[in-house]
Order: structure tokens, then sequence, then C-alpha cells
């Protein structure tokens, strides 16, 4: 055994000496130790990556709160290799402690936050046999008290080289992504809505979902009972009604299960720096397996649902505007289905290539559009605003072309198409418009100014209508039809086909037929008779 040790204990000096580099940080130089290891103690691979956190720190460091401050920084993200010991040397707590107790306060009275990847717990508390780490020069200066003077400049100025996020009004919610060199926003943070803002919104989308959730799946079990397409319960210009309670059943699900899964599990991920307890909010892709379903079948199905309902205003078109009946539009049928699935799965396909995927702060739903408002003004303003003139015109083309047919039944759901639609467009021009206002600081001015905030009312009243139009369009599909569709299908034997009769305004009822009784009346004859007619 002891043979063993002495054959592989030199291996692994070697592995060890092997992934020792000598430092070239700059401000790490001089610092007691010459060599570094990779990855630091928070999981920066190289020493570039390293070198360019540690820019972020350096108004603070010229700042002067603490004398241990470069120290502390470089054991941190420059810790000390040695070829006798398997891991990286970083600080001890008590030198942690006391530049906290120094530098937080400076901090704190500017704004920020004490960085999560400097957490003191997660340092040893002594320097022993056990866990070796470095416990610093001690403190030579007096350092900064907590009472910072109003004529100097804070640690962190808007500079994009030194401090990228100070350009945000609340910088402390955000960090610094190597990779993109762009601001995340915590997953935690409370940049736009609060805690309870929050809260209302999760109460209000798990009963929407569910709500939504059962009437459209009846809807969708109904048409599924459907007897076929020459005698079926939704012939045209009627037959994208299912298909519509069919895409709000998906959404509802994506809503659904966001709901069930929880905020952190599906708009939330690690850190890449190697911050294990700190949750990014997704802003740059694809986070997690989750975030990817919710966004698919939020933004896949809630495209359908705009084209299917400008399928809708055109087979009304095609039907009450140029008399065409259910069998001349039949055939067309496969060009409808083309664009109402083609034409979500191109839109699909572009974010996902371009990377636009990214999660709202209020509802944590997968979307596109929530911190670009450049993704939300060529995703989601532009073929929501397209698809809805579309509509309108096929819809205003069926007013001013109609041959009869026309209902209340089809101005309810009219309406459930023109208003929803132009609220939902004017909510994101809305938050396309406001988007810098509410995250970027406000610009030096001599006047006090107050940071402009978003109004919670228009978020929540947009995912509440992209609920409830789906809830209310089923409700309607189930409640003349579902009865019969569910005899048909369970008593097929004992329930009779009623008879299908073309309504004045269009849509198909049903009765039972009626039994003809023939008249008879007396006629007088010539010659007096009466004789039965």
């Amino acid at each position: 055994m002891t043979s063993l040790v002495f054959l592989v204990l030199p291996t692994v000096l070697a592995t060890v000496a092997a992934s020792c580099q000598p430092i070239a940080v700059d401000l790490c130089h001089g610092t007691g130790y010459n060599y570094t290891g990779t990855p630091n103690l928070v999981g920066h691979e190289t020493q570039a990556d390293a070198e360019f956190t540690l820019q972020t720190f350096s108004p603070l460091v010229q700042y002067g709160c603490s004398g241990q401050l470069s120290f502390f920084l470089c054991s941190v993200y420059v810790p000390m290799c040695n070829e006798k010991v398997p891991v990286p040397i970083g600080p001890c707590r008590g030198l942690c402690e006391a530049v906290k107790a120094r530098c937080y306060p400076v901090l704190q009275g500017f704004g920020f936050p004490w960085p999560a990847a400097l957490d003191c717990s997660r340092f040893p508390e002594r320097n022993d046999h056990e866990h070796m780490c470095m416990e610093g020069p001690g403190e030579t200066d007096i350092g900064i008290s907590a009472a910072i003077p109003r004529n100097l400049p804070p640690p962190f100025p808007p500079d994009p080289d030194q401090a990228p996020c100070a350009h945000y009004a609340r910088p402390g919610m955000y960090v610094r992504s190597n990779r993109s060199r762009r601001c995340l926003q915590l997953c935690r943070g409370d940049v736009l809505f609060s805690p309870a803002d929050k809260s209302s919104a999760e109460c209000w989308i798990t009963v929407m979902s569910s709500l939504c959730f059962v009437t459209s799946l009846f809807a969708v079990l109904t048409f599924l009972g459907d007897p076929g397409s020459r005698n079926s319960r939704w012939p045209y210009p009627d037959r994208p009604l299912p298909f519509l309670a069919l895409c709000y059943n998906m959404v509802s699900i994506g809503w659904g299960l966001r709901a069930v899964l929880g905020r952190e599990e599906v708009s939330c991920y690690p850190d890449p720096r190697g911050h294990s307890s700190q949750l990014l909010l997704a802003q740059q892709g694809l986070g997690n397996a989750h975030c990817a379903l919710v966004f698919f079948l939020i933004f896949f199905f809630g495209n359908a649902i705009a084209v299917w309902w400008i399928m809708l205003m055109t087979c009304w078109f095609l039907s009450l505007g140029l008399g065409w009946t259910h069998d001349r539009i039949l055939p067309h049928a496969p060009l409808l289905h083309l664009l109402s699935w083609g034409v979500p799965a191109c839109l699909t396909i572009a974010v996902l290539i371009l990377r636009y995927v990214d999660a709202e702060e209020l509802t944590g739903i997968c979307s596109v559009g929530n911190h670009n408002p450049e993704s939300l003004l060529l995703l989601v303003i532009a073929p929501s605003f397209t698809c809805l003139v579309l509509g309108a015109s096929m819809l205003l083309l069926t007013l001013m072309s109609r041959q009869g047919g026309w209902s209340s039944h089809r101005t309810l759901l009219a309406t459930l198409y023109i208003l929803p639609s132009a609220a939902t467009v004017a909510s994101h021009l809305y938050q396309y418009c406001q988007h810098d206002d509410w995250v970027l600081a406000l610009p030096p001015s001599p006047t006090p100014r107050t940071q402009p905030h978003a109004n919670l009312y228009v978020f929540l009243l947009r995912s509440i209508l992209s609920l409830s139009v789906g809830t209310v369009l089923s409700i309607w599909l189930c409640l003349p039809k579902s009865v019969t569709t569910l005899k048909t299908v369970f008593c097929p034997e004992t329930h009779k086909k009623p008879a299908i009769t073309p309504a004045s305004h269009g849509f198909y009822y049903y009765q039972q037929p009626v039994k003809v009784q023939r008249c008879h009346r007396k006629h007088k004859g010539k010659n007096g008779g009466e004789t039965l007619v």
C-alpha cells in the first residue's frame, strides 16, 4: 500500500504543478505569491476573464476604502497555486469580513449591494491543516467611514469599460456577462415590478390558465366527436373555430406549466461565472429546458391563434360575401392549414436562430422582446399588427359585400378578435416606447426627477387577455353542441342523427324531423257533390 502511494503521489503533484501558471494580471503583481491556477474561486477558466472582472473594481480600489482590498480581490479571482496543494488557496473569512466592514458602507451609500461572489461565508474560517487560506497583510490605513462625502465621485462611474452596468437605474440588479458582454438581470431582482405585483400576477395567471385549459379542452374533445367533413357540425365558413380552441388550449398549457413549475424553474438559470447560489433571468437565449418548452407553447401557438383568426375572417368573406358553400371552400383547406401553421413556425425558428428568447419579469414567462426593444418590434409588434390589419380588412370586406347570413354570434366573434388584438398591440407599443426610460438611469439634470416605472395593469391585462378570449370562445363553442356530440360518441345506437338545417344567419342548427300532415278541404262539384282535395 505504501509503495502504491509513493507511485501515485508524484503523478498527482506533477498534474497540480502543471496547472499552476505565472500571474498575468497587473493588479495582482506583488501580492506575495507568483503562481495561480484555473479555474479560480468564481469559475473563471482563464486569467483574461478574471482580469476583466477585476477591472470593474478599479474605482473602488482607487477609492481606498481598505488597504487589503487589492489582496483580497486577487486571492478570490487570482488565487495562489502551490504544487503541494491540490486546490487553489483563497482568502480566509476574517480577511473577507475585514474588507467588507470597510468597503460595504461605501457601496451601500451609492446603492450597490455586496457582490454575491464575495460572500464571506464561502471562505474558510481559519488557516489550518484541513482548509488552507490566506489571512492577508492586515489593515495599514484608517479607511473610509460610512458617511460618504457628497463631493466625491461614486465608486463605479458610468464608464462602459470600467462598470458597464452603471448606466442602469438599478445597477445592483444586474451582473456582467463575460461571454456576451451584456448586463443580465438577476432572477430575484425587482427592476420594473415589486414582489407584491409579481404575487398578484401569479394568482391571476394560475386562475385564468386553469379556466382556459378546462374550457378549451372540452371544446377540442367536442370537435374530436365531429362526424366528418360533409356532415360536420363545424362546416365552413366556421370550421377554423375548433382549431382556434386547440391553439388556446396549447397556450393555456404553457401558462399552466409556468404556474406549476414556478418562476425560477422556468425563467432563471445559474450564473455561468460559477456562482451556484446566484440565478439570472433569461435574456439571451434558452436558459433551460422548461424555458424552451414554455416559450414554444406560448409563442408558436399564440401566433397560430392570430393567423387562424385571419383564416376565419377569410372564410367569412368567401361564404357571406362571395356566396361560396362549404364544398367549394373545403378543397382549399390544405392551404389554410399551411399558412396557419407555417407562418408561426417561421417566426419561432427566427427567434431561436437569433437567440431572442427572454423572460418577463412580472410573470416569468419565456417569450420575446422583454429586455430587447428591437426584437419586440421586429418579431412581436410587426407580426401582431400585420395580422390585426389583415383580419380587420377581411372583416370589413365581408360587412361591405355580405349577401346575408350575418348574426349576433358573428358580431360577438368579431369583437373577441378585434378588441383584444388591438389592446395587445397597444400594450406592446407602450412597452417598446417606454422600456429604456424604465431601466436606464436618468441623465444629469439641475432639477430632481423621479424614475419612470412600468404600469402593472397594462402588463397584467395583456396576460389576462391571452387566456380569457380562449375561455369565452371555448364556452361559446361548447354550449350549443357539446351535448349532441357526446350523445353521438357514447350512445351511437340509441341516438338518431338529426337533420341539418341552415339557419338564416349562416350557422347550422339541428331539429327533429317534423311530421308533415296533408291538409284536406271540401270542393263542391257541379252536381252538388263534395270532393276531398
